[in-house]
């Protein structure tokens, strides 16, 4: 079982390089867990405290707010929206936090010089945090933007019914009359203070360092090492850069991807030219797993393949941690690109088992051997202790054989019909709810069915 504990850490940083404007849409170890570094303040006004000043509605009316400074400011009324000039002196990875609010929504965006979008957070819920981890700037003007979702009204309570009142005993005082408060005279409740904060600091070592979200600006990633990252705003994609010029030719790879709170990752695998040969994702909160990956280099590709990482949301407070590691795949081991059925692993006429590996999110897809002769064959997958597998056997896109989720741990058996010369593909499967585990397909030829 794949498990990764994952640290909540100060935010990552890093360097724009020479670029003024990001645009950005929306069976091997663990996953090493690294202590990573708090980042300093740069700039001045580190420490300083002090309210937004109204109005600032407005790029040209928005409340300076400096470097390392916290400034606390409020929603009200609900369409308002709160700007915060920053004035960056020097290049590095900003992050700006804001904190949660009861009964409000919360959105970050930020600006660029020119009022171009670079980052937006919007984690979804009330009294959640919101934020941009590590955004790499260059000196100049940036304006921080909060604004509050409008929330779905919610249902009127009905009133409780009243009994009726008992008549009053001769010679009882009078009850004394109800005091009854108007709604719209009575004193409003105040919207409340929610807190923001900007940082910029130098990136530390193995961490990502921003812009990354194409093959040019990627990350170097080294087999072996533990780097660290953010899903740190809506539509952010980190890309690494792995060489695997170095690798053995009979080697495969794992790569882990450890669990994000509140986030479905994405990762997908592509090689030198861009050609995805892997996509996989996780459920929410989950960590990825891709075990036994053969690299492909194409004829006149350089040896690269880029991992790239996506989030179906953001989350600026919890980093992922990402490793490549590499081993020596072992006897009838399944590998991987196997998701697809274009990357089907042969499953050859010498072999009558394979030892496969299930992860959340995996598909495994083998092809059968191709014979002259109709046949009938005999599937068994013998899953692990802790995964729901189901199998199916596909004939041009047709099912002709499937097994059932019987349950965890619970072994599949059934037969398919294959027609003599025809591709037969297997595909393993399983819930999401499936944890690690290897599990062992076996097949079996018989005659053909009458």
């Amino acid at each position: 079982m794949f498990a990764v504990v994952v640290a909540l850490v100060a935010p990552l940083a890093s360097a724009c390089g020479n670029k003024n404007r990001q645009k950005r849409a929306g069976d091997a170890a663990p996953v090493e867990v690294v202590q990573q570094p708090v980042l300093g303040d740069a700039g001045v006004g580190g420490g300083a405290s002090g309210d937004e000043i109204e109005p600032n509605d407005g790029e040209d009316v928005a409340t300076p707010l400096s470097i390392g400074a916290t400034l606390r400011g409020r929603i009200d009324p609900e369409v308002d929206a709160d700007f915060y000039r920053l004035d960056i002196k020097d290049a590095g990875a900003l992050s700006v936090e804001v904190t949660a609010v009861d009964g409000m929504d919360l959105t970050v965006e930020l600006l660029d010089g020119g009022g171009s979008a670079l980052a937006r957070s919007d984690r979804g819920g009330v009294h959640v945090r919101e934020g941009v981890p590590n955004l790499g700037v260059t000196p100049g003007r940036y304006t921080v933007v909060v604004r509050a979702k409008k929330l779905p009204p919610t249902r009127p309570v009905p009133a409780p019914k009243k009994r009726p009142a008992k008549p009053a005993r001769k010679g009882a005082p009078g009850a004394p009359a109800a005091v009854v408060i108007d709604p719209a005279v009575a004193a409003p409740s105040a919207a409340p203070v929610y807190e923001i904060t900007a940082k910029v600091a130098a990136p530390p070592a193995n961490a990502e360092r921003e812009p990354d979200d194409d093959r040019g600006t990627a990350n170097d990633l080294i087999v072996g090492d533990t780097v660290t990252g953010f899903v740190g705003w809506t539509g952010d994609a980190d890309v690494w850069k792995l060489s695997v010029e170095a690798l053995s030719a009979k080697n495969v790879v794992d790569i882990e991807l450890s669990a994000v709170e509140g986030v479905a990752l994405t990762l997908e695998v592509a090689d030198g030219v861009g050609h995805v040969l892997l996509a996989r994702k996780a459920p929410k909160g989950s960590s990825l797993v891709v075990r036994g990956l053969v690299p492909v280099v194409p004829p006149g590709s350089a040896p690269y393949h880029y991992l790239i990482v996506k989030g179906d949301r953001s989350n600026h407070e919890t980093a992922y941690q990402l490793r490549v590691s590499e081993k020596v795949p072992g006897p009838d081991a399944e590998v991987e690109p196997d998701d697809a059925p274009d990357h089907a692993m042969p499953f050859s006429l010498e072999r009558k088992v394979v030892h496969g590996t299930w992860a959340p999110g995996d598909l495994d897809f083998y092809a059968l051997p191709v014979e002259q002769a109709a046949r009938t064959v005999e599937i068994t997958i013998d899953p692990p202790a802790d995964a729901d597998l189901s199998a199916e056997v596909l004939i041009d896109g047709k099912v002709v054989g499937k097994g059932e989720h019987l349950g965890k741990g619970v072994q599949e058996k059934f037969t398919a019909a294959i027609p003599a010369g025809a591709t037969a593909l297997l595909k393993v499967r399983g819930t999401d709810a499936s944890i690690e585990g290897t599990y062992d397909v076996t097949l079996q030829d018989g005659p053909a069915a009458p």
